[in-house]
């Protein structure tokens, strides 16, 4: 057996960039010649049959199942294995010992808990055969503070029912036990703003070059009421 490899996950709710993560430790692992096989729940096509995709479209190529033990032979052939989803699988605990314990890099990304904030079946088993365990909050889309838990605003009653915004949102602790709706967020403002410049060279001919200025205060206050109002009309 050996014991050099790393089961990582990644916990957190809804929309707190759990994929984003995965793919980023994934890509990581690709720059340094590894193989990586990235493995996708089969029922799960919200945004592509094939790949892993996170809310705002990154894609990342994987294979689809239902049972991750359906993989075991395919995976001998890669020292990085990525798991998208991974609450959704039956033997999710079972496989990724096997394959840390094999030598292989395991990372997954997983619900910790449900719509009900209850252990998400039994993904929390693998809190304590991890070497690494971090979670992630969202922002609450009722208040805009950090969001720990995915709320379900559809009358479904299971466990599991695959959906997007259309039927989830994230909440911090107080904003759960509401009876509210999601906020329509405002267009983000900074305090830079970037501007064009064109200049000719010496020999005739026009570069463009861009640079950024700050804005002043009042300038970004007063665009946000524009937008406010805009908003309500």
């Amino acid at each position: 057996m050996v014991f050099a490899s790393l089961l990582q996950v990644i916990f957190g709710p809804m929309f707190s960039g759990k994929t984003t993560e995965l793919m980023r430790r994934l890509k990581r692992y690709q720059i340094s010649l590894h193989k990586c096989l990235v493995i996708k729940y089969a029922k799960d096509t919200r945004y592509d049959e094939l790949d892993i995709a996170t809310h705002d479209q990154q894609m990342l190529p994987a294979v689809a199942t239902m049972v991750l033990a359906d993989l075991k032979e395919k995976s001998k052939h890669y020292s990085v294995i990525g798991i998208d989803e991974g609450q959704f699988f039956p033997d999710t605990v079972e496989f990724c010992e096997s394959m840390a314990n094999s030598g292989k890099v395991v990372v997954v990304a997983a619900l910790d808990g449900t719509y009900q904030r209850q252990g998400f079946g039994n993904i929390l088993q693998l809190v304590p055969l991890a070497e690494s365990v971090v979670k992630l909050t969202a922002v609450c889309m009722i208040c805009y503070d950090d969001a720990a838990y995915t709320k379900r605003t559809s009358k479904e009653t299971a466990v599991e029912v695959i959906g997007g915004s259309e039927m989830y949102i994230a909440t911090c602790r107080k904003c759960y036990y509401q009876v509210s709706t999601p906020q329509k967020r405002p267009a983000p403002t900074s305090p830079l703003k970037i501007i064009q410049e064109s200049a000719e060279n010496g020999n005739g001919t026009t570069h463009i070059k861009q640079r950024w200025i700050e804005v002043p205060e009042d300038a970004i206050a007063e665009k946000e009421n524009i937008n406010e109002m805009a908003s309500s009309a």
